[in-house]
């Protein structure tokens, strides 16, 4: 090799090493999608493998190699060839093992943290899948415009090691309420657990008029719950400002259990989830396919559900 060629190539290394070290230090979208392009190219073509016939030695021969593509029908493969000759990028068609990317993701949300003994165990923002993240955002404006507040805590952790009870917040279809924005003191907390006062139905989450909104919101009398570490009782409220989050929250697709879990003390909160389960058919959905649209097939292959795809929602869980 020539000293010419050999100043060549190291100049192209020094180039490509340089390129490779901008994109590593870039973490939007376009930069994980150009370091692939590039890694899947190191893998699949070049010389990773050697070349099994020597080089050709005129035109005539590369183009004999062209009509053998062409022949051959592989018509990528000739753009290619021609692309490398000319020294440009050339097509990328998907290559071997490419990955896809999941086709939804988790996307982080301004959190409400309104005042009170609640605020400092609200996080600043809530995990949220990206399917659900407008529904969200409309429960929000809504609740907002009414004066009152959503203070979350995110469910979503990723994949597990074990198996969990319900892999819902596994699949980015959790959410909870924060614990401590209810049951404390109904004149203060943005929460509460109430239904209305003198009837005998079933308990229910509300939120409470932190300052008059947009949208005003009628006076009423509530029953409403309040508990502390040893037990939970009733206080009638008069004339409270409160507006159900049960059908708010079901816009958004996000639903408490039924029925709702009612506390014997402010350590029970099993009343603060809430789950998605929107476009979940039963007797058709498989958790495979679930877990398909948030993470990639190594991430599923590796994890604790890899001998659990087949499992079909009936309902009310995976099994």
């Amino acid at each position: 090799m020539s000293d010419e060629t050999t100043s060549t190539t190291l100049t192209e290394e020094g180039t490509l090493q340089a390129l490779m070290g901008i994109i590593q230090q870039v973490g939007s979208q376009e930069a994980w999608d150009a370091q692939n392009i590039l890694m899947r190219r190191l893998a699949l073509q070049g010389d990773v493998v050697g070349s099994r016939v020597p080089a050709p030695r005129n035109i005539s021969e590369i183009g004999g190699y062209i009509n053998l593509l062409s022949e051959l029908g592989q018509g990528e493969m000739r753009s290619q060839t021609l692309a490398g000759i000319l020294g440009v990028a050339g097509p990328n068609p998907p290559l071997g093992w490419s990955t896809s990317r999941p086709a939804l993701h988790m996307v982080s949300v301004p959190n409400d943290r309104p005042e009170g003994a609640a605020q400092p165990m609200t996080p600043l923002t809530v995990a949220v899948r990206s399917d659900f993240l407008a529904g969200l955002q409309a429960a929000q404006d809504y609740l907002h415009a009414r004066g009152c507040a959503l203070p979350l805590l995110s469910a979503y952790a990723g994949l597990p090691s074990t198996v969990p009870t319900t892999p819902l917040p596994c699949l980015g279809r959790g959410l909870a309420l924060v614990p401590a924005a209810a049951l404390a003191d109904p004149a203060t907390d943005p929460l509460a657990l109430a239904r209305p006062s003198g009837s005998t139905g079933a308990y229910g989450i509300v939120a409470r008029v932190l300052s008059p909104g947009s949208v005003a919101v009628p006076p009423a009398d509530w029953e409403v719950l309040k508990a502390d570490a040893a037990s939970c009782s009733p206080q009638t409220v008069a004339g409270a400002f409160y507006v159900p989050l049960a059908p708010v929250l079901a816009t958004a697709g996000f639903y408490s259990p039924i029925p709702l879990p009612l506390p014997a003390s402010n350590q029970d909160i099993a009343w603060t989830r809430l789950a998605n389960v929107t476009s979940l058919v039963p007797g058709v959905t498989l958790l495979g396919d679930e877990l398909a649209r948030i993470y990639t097939a190594s991430e599923i292959s590796g994890s604790i559900f890899a001998d659990k795809l087949s499992w079909v929602w009936n309902g009310n869980a995976f099994a």
